[in-house]
């Protein structure tokens, strides 16, 4: 997404995030152009940072527990929800699931060591089959008191295994999987108990997107 666009985004959503109040999840459903190319992960990050401009969450977003976010053709637009945690987590994913993983640790900016020690792990839990190259759908536990944003890419940096790599990425790009064909994206914070981090993804089903 271009520089303009970003901020054009990012100040249309704080606006709207301005008239919402307060909350501790959130849904976005993205409309795109139609054949326009762009992480579903990106949109992510700029429509949060507009609602934390506009109040809905604080400045370090650790009062963000969770978030489903949905990409699809249409007008170009954005639907923003206020939910509950728990009402997230407890949304069924949108079809069957291809692979799931957990490990003890979730990769951060930077930490290229747990990056390739994670898609080594999903590689072997793969176990070798034929790329997902339809829409997907991709389910994200992180057992961290922070912002959820932070290890958010480094995650889904690791899905290559899965989706195969993009051919835009240059040589020097050691990740770059094609993630833009995930179409739902549902990260969470883990509950107590529960691994540091869990990946689950698969191809979308006949289940609608929005249940």
């Amino acid at each position: 997404m271009r520089r303009a666009d970003q901020r054009a985004w990012r100040a249309a959503v704080a606006q709207a995030g301005s008239t919402l109040g307060t909350g501790r999840a959130v849904r976005l459903d993205f409309t795109l152009a139609p054949r326009r190319w762009v992480d579903l992960d990106s949109l992510v990050e700029v429509a949060i940072a507009g609602l934390r401009d506009g109040g809905t969450f604080s400045p370090g977003l650790r009062d963000l527990d969770g978030f489903v976010a949905t990409k699809r053709e249409g007008p170009q637009g954005l639907e923003i929800t206020l939910a509950t945690p728990s009402d997230l987590a407890g949304l069924p994913a949108p079809g069957p699931v291809a692979v799931a993983i957990e490990a003890a640790h979730a990769p951060r900016p930077g930490q290229r060591h747990v990056k390739l020690a994670l898609r080594d792990r999903l590689s072997a839990a793969w176990g070798g089959l034929p790329f997902l190259d339809t829409e997907v759908w991709a389910d994200v536990a992180l057992g961290s008191a922070g912002s959820l944003l932070g290890p958010m890419e480094p995650v889904l940096d690791t899905l290559e295994p899965v989706l195969g790599r993009d051919p835009r990425g240059q040589p020097r790009q050691e990740f770059f999987p094609n993630d833009d064909r995930i179409v739902w994206l549902r990260v969470r914070r883990a509950a107590p108990g529960e691994p540091a981090l869990q990946i689950a993804l698969g191809p979308l089903g006949t289940s609608p997107i929005t249940p």
